[in-house]
């Protein structure tokens, strides 16, 4: 049997040229800007202003070219397939790799699961069989007191017994009396010594257990996309201050010389009010007071509901930086001393993350691990509280490149990030947390933001340089995203998770 002949758009060669259902004419045009066989009809009423020819030029002018227009296709084309392929091959490997790396953290976790129910079972265990073995102890006093009492008691009575007739008034009652003393038996510690501890179960249902167990998420679930009527041109400086207090509302402040200032600018309402302050570092609290780092004054300032400037406390002589509203209520500020070679550090320099009262009092300081010499800073610039309570610093370790520290709140190193490549060079500005406790983190080397999870591993780049040019700051209110890049340009996203 002959094998069937391949089938082409307009039939194989030896087939007739198909004719216009609607007008049945042999179809002897080709529209050029709909991409479209047609009939001569067609032509000039549907495609009468657009770009049209006859099958018949078209096919000798592509004749004409075949030879060229199929080499092309063989060395351009063809060549770009077998690359697609060949990365199709290899992202299939790389994505087998991936599975397995997460299905071992998967099961990494389950056995530490396990091992950690294996502990707490065997905890509870081991406090109910001491509890039964202290209980099981003094009921086994009692009742070798119990039998010491019996046998006194019977011996007495067989005492009385026999001895009752001869015995003077006197001696009778003094034996009735031990009798009635060994006698008189109180139950009260038989009572109390029954097995009174108990278990409870927990509570085993789909919400504990995705607790205990973590979830599974789909990376392109979480996503940005470009709200262009609120991305324009602040400024012609970089935008190195950026704090969103609503949707349409946020503070800004570019990097100047001369002076400083930040503006809290109103998107919807088109208002822009100016503050001459000398302005580090912003924060806005529970109340709407606005807290700021003053490096000149080595203060940290109160900026009121109703425009008020105030000092709020001093941090001399260290110097403030970064400033965050903490979870656990006060201000977490990022501090260092004032020598004037920043990253050789001696002994007697200092930086650390100090957590304050709004009113100055420290509640804790962060700033060497927990073998007490070792130091978590070389400069500490940015700091933000994860929802989850971990402590994320921007940590300046020169002048071109810097990293990722994030502590537990009890200040437990928990991990450091520095870059999806750590043998390049990577410049990270600035942090936010989403509701998930992720963490978007802006390169100003790469002009991107990386996706972290909450312990710091990269996930994704949720921006690239087709979005985003060396962006210098970053603030996060519920989906907005706002981005401040090193030439004063604010992008704005719509952020999904």
């Amino acid at each position: 049997m002959a094998a069937s002949a391949p089938k082409y758009s307009l039939g194989s060669p030896q087939e007739h040229i198909p004719t216009c259902e609607k007008h049945n004419l042999i179809i002897d045009v080709e529209c050029e800007d709909c991409g479209e066989f047609i009939c001569s009809k067609c032509a000039k009423t549907e495609h009468k202003d657009h770009d049209w020819n006859t099958i018949t030029s078209a096919a000798s002018l592509r004749r004409r070219q075949l030879k060229e227009y199929l080499c092309t296709i063989r060395e351009t084309n063809v060549k770009e397939m077998d690359k697609k392929i060949q990365n199709a091959a290899k992202q299939t490997e790389a994505n087998q790799i991936q599975c397995d790396f997460e299905v071992s953290k998967l099961q990494k976790h389950y056995d530490r699961v396990i091992s950690r129910l294996n502990e707490l079972k065997m905890s509870h265990e081991k406090t109910m069989r001491d509890n039964l073995r202290s209980n099981n102890f003094e009921m086994s006093k009692e009742k070798v007191d119990l039998e010491m009492k019996k046998k006194q008691v019977l011996e007495l009575v067989k005492f009385l017994e026999e001895r009752h007739s001869t015995m003077s008034d006197f001696s009778l009652m003094d034996n009735l009396r031990n009798l009635a003393s060994l006698t008189l038996i109180t139950d009260c510690n038989i009572q109390r010594g029954g097995h009174l501890l108990r278990y409870r179960e927990g509570i085993i249902d789909e919400g504990s257990l995705e607790s205990l167990m973590g979830q599974t998420f789909d990376l392109d679930s979480i996503a940005v996309e470009v709200i262009e009527k609120k991305s324009f041109q602040y400024g012609y400086k970089p935008i190195y201050v950026l704090e969103a207090i609503t949707d349409d509302t946020y503070i800004v402040g570019e990097l100047a010389t001369e002076y400083m200032y930040i503006e809290r600018v109103n998107l919807r309402n088109k208002e822009r009010e100016k503050l001459n302050l000398n302005v580090n570092g912003v924060c806005v609290a529970e109340k709407g007071d606005v807290y700021f780092t003053n490096e000149r004054s080595k203060s940290i300032e109160r900026l009121g509901t109703t425009g008020s400037v105030s000092t709020a406390f001093s941090t001399g002589p260290l110097i403030p930086e970064g400033i965050c509203y903490s979870n656990e209520g006060g201000l977490l500020v990022t501090l260092r001393d004032s020598e004037r070679d920043r990253y050789q550090l001696g002994p007697q320099n200092r930086r650390l993350v100090r957590h304050v009262t709004p009113n100055g009092d420290v509640i804790r300081e962060y700033e060497y691990n927990a073998d007490g010499r070792t130091r978590l800073f070389t400069v500490p610039y940015k700091v933000r509280q994860n929802f989850n309570t971990d402590i994320c610093v921007v940590n300046w370790t020169s002048g071109d490149t810097s990293e990722l520290v994030i502590l537990t709140f009890s200040g437990a190193l928990r991990s450091v990030y520095r870059g999806q490549d750590p043998t390049k060079i990577c410049l990270l500005s600035d942090v936010v947390c989403d509701g998930h406790c992720n963490l978007l983190v802006s390169d100003v080397t790469y002009s991107s933001i990386h996706l972290l999870g909450p312990d710091g591993e990269f996930m994704k780049f949720l921006l690239t340089e087709k979005e985003v040019q060396h962006p210098m700051s970053v603030a996060l209110y519920k989906s907005t995203l706002w981005v401040g890049d090193i030439d004063g340009r604010l992008s704005v996203f719509n952020y999904k998770s």
